[in-house]
C-alpha cells in the first residue's frame, strides 16, 4: 500500500471538480476519498472563463470561514493534467497545498487551487457583484457535484443562493459534460 501512496496525491476540489463527471473528463484516475473542511478560507468567483462564460470559483485566505469540498485521490501521473486544466501554465490557478479536516476530524494534506488575483473581500453576506458571477451551467456543476459529494445540507444551501450571470457554458463545454 505504501507504493501505491507514493505514486498518488490527495486533491481537494471546491468547485467544478466536485462533480464525478467533471473530474474524470481530464483525470481518469481521480478516486473519491470522502469530504473534508478548508478551514479560514470562503468561496469567491472572480476571473470570467470564455469555456464557461461566467467566473470560475477561487479559494479567499479569511479567518473563521470555511469552504466544504471533496478529496479526491489521483495518481501522479495525472498532475500535469490537473494542472494544465486549472490553468498554472497560463497563471489562471496556482497550486497550494493545503489542511484539510476530514468528516472524522482527522487532517489530512491536499493539494488545491487558488487564482492568482484575489477579489476585494467580501463581507458573509454581501452579494457577489454581477460582473463576477458565474454561469449558470458552471453554478449548477458545482451544486451537482455537492449533491453527490454529499457536502453538508446548510453548505449546498449556502451554494444553492449564490447568484449566476443567465449564461449557459460554451457549446463545448456542455458536449463534455455530457459525455
Amino acid at each position: 500500500m505504501s507504493g501505491f501512496a507514493k505514486e498518488t496525491f490527495l486533491y481537494f476540489a471546491y468547485g467544478s471538480n466536485l462533480l464525478k463527471k467533471r473530474i474524470r473528463i481530464n483525470n481518469p484516475s481521480a478516486e473519491f476519498i470522502g469530504t473534508g473542511r478548508l478551514d479560514d478560507h470562503y468561496l469567491d468567483f472572480m476571473k470570467y472563463s470564455d469555456h464557461w462564460r461566467g467566473t470560475s470559483a477561487t479559494i479567499i485566505p479569511n479567518e473563521g470561514h470555511y469552504i466544504w469540498g471533496a478529496i479526491w485521490r489521483l495518481h501522479i501521473k495525472d498532475m500535469p493534467a490537473l494542472d494544465k486544466q486549472e490553468g498554472v501554465e497560463t497563471n489562471w490557478y496556482f497550486p497550494r497545498d493545503v489542511e484539510i479536516t476530514t468528516v472524522d476530524g482527522a487532517k489530512v494534506v491536499c493539494r488545491t487551487y487558488q487564482q492568482s488575483i484575489n477579489p476585494p473581500l467580501r463581507q458573509e453576506n454581501e452579494e457577489i457583484p454581477a460582473e463576477r458571477r458565474p454561469s449558470s451551467t458552471y453554478l449548477e456543476c458545482i451544486i451537482n457535484g455537492a449533491k453527490e459529494c454529499k457536502l453538508p445540507e446548510e453548505y449546498i444551501e449556502k451554494l444553492s443562493k449564490i447568484p449566476h450571470n443567465g449564461n449557459k457554458a460554451s457549446p463545448e463545454m456542455i458536449e463534455k459534460l455530457n459525455r
